[in-house]
């Protein structure tokens, strides 16, 4: 039988911990990063929201937030708060983690709309996948992982929304895809008069203001 030295046991703890440890700290994550945005009450008792920089504390009118998948009474409900925006003369704000920072995702007095969602529904078969407005894109990874795929096409960090991606006209990473826009199939868009409509390469094209290119939403 052989002899283990107390040296020779340690330097295989050693390594058994080291092994450990790299598998457990270099193993790819999809956290969804900081949860925005908090809200908060300022003193004069109005809500107060924020921006992912947390340099622009902002006092809004009303705050909604919004976890439903956009089937079912979402979009009225949606257009409804519009409705009650418009005649009451304030701003419309429709935002996922805000990371369109500097004030550009607040409007003082505002009504502001929070899409925090988490439907998404892939199509192995196709290689598509259709996903709520404000879903994350760490949901997505996760979602797409679960069945073995995983998005082709997406910013940089994953704690973004994805439909805020192509409102701020985002690039891919992949070359060969092109920016994100290039990769998306069609998109639903509810317009300021509440009006629901489908956005493609055949349809409402002046509207979704997007590059529509050959290929669809990869999985």
């Amino acid at each position: 039988m052989g002899h283990l030295t107390r040296r020779a046991l340690l330097a295989g703890v050693s390594a058994g911990i080291g092994l450990y440890a790299g598998r457990t700290l270099l193993a790819p994550t999809s956290a969804a990063g900081p949860v925005f945005p908090a809200e908060a009450q300022a003193d004069s008792g109005a809500i107060l929201l924020n921006d992912a920089s947390e340099l622009s504390p902002t006092p809004v009118a009303k705050h909604v937030v919004v976890t439903a998948d956009p089937r079912g009474e979402v979009v009225e409900n949606i257009r409804a708060l519009m409705a009650e925006a418009q005649a009451a003369g304030r701003p419309f704000i429709a935002s996922a983690a805000r990371h369109s920072m500097g004030g550009q995702s607040l409007a003082p007095g505002g009504s502001v709309l929070t899409l925090d969602q988490q439907w998404l529904e892939a199509d192995p078969a196709s290689r598509t996948y259709r996903v709520a407005a404000g879903t994350r894109w760490s949901t997505v990874i996760a979602r797409l992982d679960a069945i073995g795929f995983s998005p082709a096409v997406m910013q940089s960090n994953n704690d973004f929304g994805v439909a805020s991606t192509y409102c701020v006209n985002a690039h891919g990473w992949p070359v060969r895809f092109s920016g994100c826009g290039s990769t998306v199939g069609s998109l639903k868009m509810l317009l300021a008069d509440g009006t629901h409509v489908t956005c493609s390469r055949h349809e409402n094209v002046e509207l979704s203001g997007m590059p529509w290119a050959a290929t669809a939403f990869s999985v």
